[in-house]
């Protein structure tokens, strides 16, 4: 089985529909100018960079539709795309350069001078081995080490030809593109994204959302996470719908087009939550909408409802950057019957709970998920020791508990090593971050796990206030008291004004653990601390 050039394809179905509407410049691409487009940066790849199949292309830019256009100029290049987080100091982009080696580094200008540091670095990329997104680069003074000024992106496309280039067939397996993880338990990892991968999650996509070329996307989320990619923006260009990029997410923008444009939505919790708390939210009606998603990391119960409250109904998922990343998406009624559920494996997706040992779980019985279908990437980059650890026999291991119910519908517990042990008692931080948000005075809070000289580890809850609200350690211990066992209540609390979060929203609860690492060291068993 192959995959073919879908973006030639549709150029050729609806040339003049309107394909991507970049925010930010205010352009609208065509199916056809979008083909034109990335076929014009496959020839600067090939003709002018010398660059052959499989050589690594790296984009370090905010969302645009420049970005999509290079990762299908890619593709029909033959070469494999690296989609760099932009939140990245240069220190650590360095490490994941130099593992990708890409041939060539393609920058927006505003990071001109992480590039100007991660460029004086790489041999490979000193001299030419260099695009700016942008023509800034000439008055902010980045040049190659050689003393050249790098190509504007523009240029280097208005350089081509023109012809337009269709991809050959692709395999299943060939590689189209790597993201690197965002690193919430420590150092990234190089995810291979395969033509196969792609191609599933659109089918996956569109089996579970219904989506077709009548629907058009609000992207928000950033193009070097799997979300921003492949939920929904690469399904709907498959289905020969309309993209709008968002730079960077904005919520009242994003509050507005939902009301008058969009059919269609992903956002992680924290983009929900940013959005009900702008002034817009309130009156806000959202009549062309008719599908809500998300995923990333759970959502507490009081923030659903207040969609719940204006008809809004988000259907909840899960995936991973490893598979895909669809493998669940509820649809309405379970959303609304069984809230908390991600429902049934999509499409072609199989999925187990399995036991320690690796036997399968009852119903209602908490164990690790298990994952296996065309969706699943090979593995990690220059990692085959944790590619092997990852996906055995086929199955990845997703590091998620679960359990599925009576009905075979799915539930996400916690990550396995968010799970802490509290004097021989599991406890997960997920279950008491969802009590502490129903408490009217937090804005967002974390559990986690500590050492404890009595318990082996008790839980720390790390909560951030609402503006000018109030709220001491004794305050939250006594909302948990009548709401949770006792060895699940947080017996630290401590204040910060904000969580660290990657750019899916995800908090980082390695860095909260390495924070915190001597509070159950302080004996107060709570306490303050500094913002």
């Amino acid at each position: 089985m192959y995959v073919i050039d879908w973006l030639h394809k549709q150029a050729m179905l609806r040339p003049d529909k309107v394909a991507m509407v970049d925010l930010a410049s205010g352009r609208e691409i065509t199916y056809r100018q979008f083909d034109e487009r990335a076929s014009r940066f496959a020839e600067y790849l090939v003709a002018s960079c010398k660059l052959v199949p499989g050589e690594r292309v790296a984009v370090l830019a905010y969302n645009s539709s420049d970005y999509l256009e290079m990762l299908h100029g890619c593709a029909k290049a033959g070469m494999i795309m690296v989609c760099l987080n932009w939140r990245l100091p240069a220190a650590e982009l360095l490490p994941i350069l130099e593992d990708a080696d890409p041939a060539l580094l393609v920058y927006g200008s505003a990071f001109a001078a992480t590039a100007a540091s991660v460029l004086s670095q790489l041999p490979r990329l000193q001299g030419s081995r260099a695009v700016v997104i942008g023509a800034a680069n000439a008055a902010n003074g980045t040049s190659g080490t050689n003393g050249t000024n790098p190509l504007d992106y523009e240029t280097c496309l208005a350089c081509a030809t023109g012809r337009v280039i269709e991809m050959p067939p692709r395999g299943m397996n060939d590689i189209w593109h790597l993201l690197y993880t965002s690193g919430t338990t420590g150092k990234p990892k190089g995810v291979i994204q395969t033509y196969g991968m792609v191609f599933f999650n659109a089918v996956n996509s569109m089996l579970a959302t219904q989506l077709s070329c009548d629907d058009v996307l609000l992207n928000v989320l950033p193009f070097f996470h799997t979300g921003g990619l492949n939920l929904y923006a690469n399904p709907v260009l498959h289905a020969g719908g309309t993209v709008y990029i968002m730079q960077q997410f904005d919520a009242g923008a994003t509050i507005e087009l939902l009301e008058c444009k969009v059919t269609l939505f992903l956002g992680v919790p924290a983009v929900y939550l940013l959005m009900s708390q702008h002034p817009r939210f309130v009156d806000a009606q959202f009549q062309t909408m008719r599908h809500w998603s998300a995923g990333g990391s759970p959502m507490p119960r009081n923030l659903f409802d207040q969609y719940l409250a204006k008809d809004v109904t988000i259907c909840f998922g899960f995936g991973m950057t490893e598979t895909g990343p669809t493998v669940f998406i509820c649809d309405e009624a379970i959303a609304r019957t069984k809230i908390g559920s991600i429902g049934k494996p999509v499409g072609s997706m199989l999925t187990r709970v399995v036991r320690p040992d690796g036997s399968a779980a009852s119903p209602n019985e908490r164990g690790e998920l298990w994952i296996k279908g065309p969706g699943i990437t090979p593995g990690y980059w220059n990692m085959p020791a944790a590619t092997a650890a990852t996906i055995v026999d086929g199955w990845l291991h997703s590091g998620d508990i679960a359990y599925v119910d009576e009905d075979g519908d799915y539930y996400i517990v916690d990550r396995v090593k968010d799970m802490y042990i509290s004097g021989a008692e599991n406890v997960y931080p997920a279950e008491v971050e969802n009590v502490l948000y129903q408490m009217p005075q937090v804005a967002d809070v974390a559990v986690i796990g500590v050492e404890d000289e009595t318990w082996g580890e008790a839980g720390a809850a790390v909560v951030v206030l609402k503006p000018d609200q109030t709220l001491g350690a004794h305050d939250v211990q006594d909302f948990c008291r009548t709401r949770l066992s006792g060895y699940k209540i947080p017996k630290h609390v401590a204040f910060l004004s904000a969580l660290p979060r990657t750019p899916s929203g995800k908090v980082e609860k390695h860095k909260l653990r390495s924070q915190f690492a001597n509070l159950g060291q302080s004996g107060s068993g709570s306490g303050k601390v500094p913002q």
